[in-house]
């Protein structure tokens, strides 16, 4: 059994992607209609899991019950420098090193408030 994707609503699709793809530099990987509702895929390099982002026009959303979404990069600083400069979102905690669970990380929020991680394994 293997976890393929997660879906979380979005209220502005645009912002999202700008903060995924531009920001982070994941990769669209499909979309489609279903109704009304919009659902888009973004992807890493590595894994065959996904984010899946549900988007309704003047659906409201709120971040409730999802305590973060991770993404590991290579250089956490480098990365949340990049995507404050690209989105301007806020960081939350970090830089900072997590040695109980050997990562050096940092949390920002997207534009809809969800926290996210960004991770690198300590070596």
């Amino acid at each position: 059994m293997d976890v393929q994707h997660t879906a979380v609503a979005v209220s502005d699709l645009d912002a999202t992607k700008a903060f995924y793809e531009d920001g982070l530099g994941l990769t669209h990987d499909q979309d489609f209609y279903a109704g009304e509702t919009h659902h888009y895929y973004v992807t890493g390099d590595e894994l065959d899991t996904a984010i899946q982002f549900v988007h309704e026009e003047g659906q409201s959303v709120s971040p409730s019950g999802i305590v973060h979404l991770a993404v590991r990069v290579e250089d956490v600083e480098a990365t949340v420098e990049a995507l404050v400069a690209a989105t301007d979102c806020p960081v939350t905690n970090g830089p900072l090193t997590i040695e109980a669970a050997g990562a050096r990380a940092a949390f920002v929020e997207d534009p809809d408030g969800y926290e996210v991680e960004i991770f690198s394994p300590l070596e």
